[in-house]
């Protein structure tokens, strides 16, 4: 296991969100979706299968495994399959998101439905002009998941 700089303030980072998840999903629901609605609900499930993911990843934590799942705190690269553009940006928490910088929220419509997706897998994305089929090519934990 390496025990790089980097590597170890992704470790911290992966603990942190663990943390914020355990002691504060009620009021972090609470802050984006005060309505008890069906998309609470389904981004209450999903925080709690990434929090099991992120158990998994610490229990056996290598720069393979980080780099093998969109986590928060990833840059994705991504191919669309119908033009063969691709794309780079970094999930985030929805305070650190900013577009012009290619930092997405994990709760937006892209980021939501990427994340814990596996590189090298295709996906069929859901947008508000229909449907779109992308690839995973690539993912780098870069250290952009922190929960402050």
């Amino acid at each position: 296991m390496s025990h790089s700089p980097i590597f170890q303030g992704s470790r911290v980072q992966l603990v942190s969100q663990l943390v914020h998840f355990d002691e504060e999903k009620i009021h972090f629901l609470d802050q984006y979706f005060p309505d008890h609605c069906q998309k609470r609900n389904t981004v209450d499930k999903k925080i709690s299968a990434y929090c099991s993911t992120l158990e998994g990843i610490m229990n056996d934590l290598t720069e393979e495994r980080l780099e093998s799942i969109v986590l928060i705190g990833s840059q994705v690269d991504l191919l669309y399959l119908d033009d063969g553009s691709t794309e780079s940006f970094t999930i985030v928490f929805p305070h650190r998101a900013n577009p012009d910088r290619s930092l997405i929220s994990f709760l937006s419509p892209l980021g939501f439905q990427l994340l814990m997706a596996q590189t090298k897998e295709q996906y069929q994305l859901v947008i508000p002009s229909g449907e779109m089929s992308v690839r995973v090519e690539g993912v780098k934990f870069m250290n952009h998941g922190d929960v402050n």
